[in-house]
């Protein structure tokens, strides 16, 4: 059984290093996610226009901000504590720490969940698919079916499968609405009593569309291979040195992306390997500040006690003194003589 992902893994070595471009980058303040989420926002009310939303896996809050922006009453869970604390000002009362297998609340116009249920494990997705169906009829969704490079990629299933499990709970695709701006795999899902008529319908009008597509393109597939063949001939007979030229130009073509291909894995591999190095410098960095910790308390027990010894030895400095003027005055140790029989007396007089 895969595990999923703990609010550790999304620190701020998460946001602010290596996936989202550093602090300064994935904020609101940044105008190119900002605009981003400005647009989402646009077509979400243009499409929905819902009056109450809550984003699922909201991180620093940047739809929820947008959306807020459009006087859409909206709000955020995370299990990210660093996500919330770093959130922007205006927009930090409308996010919670939570996880999205608790009850969500609601009921919502429109939950939101983008590219987050690849993150967690798979009966804990599946509990969250069950808070999202108890707290809404509408469910933006989007989930990566790759990128299987990411560390925190535990859960990664094709775009059909979540569609699937939505339609176990009575909620199916809009087929009209276009979310591809998110991501390619963006749906929106939507509760309904659906008939078999409808379903089928529904089925042949994306069918229709894709298999007009596909016999497109099909043909033009087959107008290039029976171009190549006849440049082939052409090549064979010599009759065409253009043609060799044109065939010389696409062998090299094809080299030169075998090689960007080559240099496209190895570069992966890289950044797997950096990102595990990564992943092993912040437990090293925990562990760095746990005994920076204790050798401060150390250091500061250690300067007590020399301030102790310092003390000390000011009065021996003192005493020695004292006693080095009374030698050097013999007149003086009469005086000396009847303190310390007063001290053997106990004091007396």
């Amino acid at each position: 059984m895969s595990e999923g992902t703990r609010s550790e893994d999304y620190s701020s070595t998460y946001y602010d290093d290596a996936h989202l471009g550093g602090y300064d980058h994935y904020t609101w303040d940044n105008d190119e996610w900002r605009t981003f989420f400005l647009s989402v926002a646009d077509r979400i009310v243009g499409v929905i226009n819902p009056r109450t939303v809550l984003d699922v896996g909201s991180a620093r809050g940047l739809l929820v901000q947008a959306l807020a922006s459009r006087d859409v009453d909206a709000s955020g869970i995370d299990i990210s504590e660093h996500a919330v604390q770093t959130a922007h000002e205006d927009v930090r009362d409308r996010l919670r720490v939570g996880s999205a297998i608790e009850p969500l609340g609601g009921p919502y116009d429109l939950v939101t969940c983008i590219e987050v249920l690849e993150h967690m494990a798979p009966a804990d997705a599946q509990r969250a698919m069950d808070s999202i169906a108890a707290a809404t009829d509408r469910v933006l969704f989007s989930s990566s079916p790759a990128d299987h490079d990411e560390p925190t990629h535990v859960n990664t299933r094709p775009t059909e499968q979540w569609a699937a499990w939505f339609a176990e709970r009575g909620f199916f695709r809009r087929t009209d609405v276009d979310l591809s701006f998110i991501s390619p795999w963006a749906v929106l899902f939507e509760r309904a009593d659906l008939t078999l008529h409808t379903l089928a319908q529904r089925y042949e009008q994306q069918f229709a569309a894709i298999n007009a597509e596909l016999v497109q393109k099909r043909q033009a597939l087959l107008d290039s291979h029976r171009r190549v063949s006849s440049l082939n001939e052409q090549l064979e007979t010599g009759t065409s040195k253009k043609a060799a030229a044109q065939v010389a130009q696409v062998e090299e073509w094809r080299a030169e992306v075998l090689a960007a291909r080559h240099q496209l894995l190895t570069t992966r591999d890289h950044i797997v390997g950096t990102e595990a190095q990564v992943a092993q410098l912040t437990r090293d960095n925990v562990q760095l500040r746990a005994q920076l910790r204790k050798s401060r308390k150390q250091l500061a027990n250690v300067r007590g006690r020399l301030k102790q010894a310092q003390q000390r030895i000011g009065r021996l400095v003192r005493e020695n003194r004292r006693l080095t003027d009374q030698a050097a005055h013999p007149q003086s140790r009469p005086s000396l003589v009847r303190r310390a029989g007063r001290k053997l007396l106990g004091g007396s007089r």
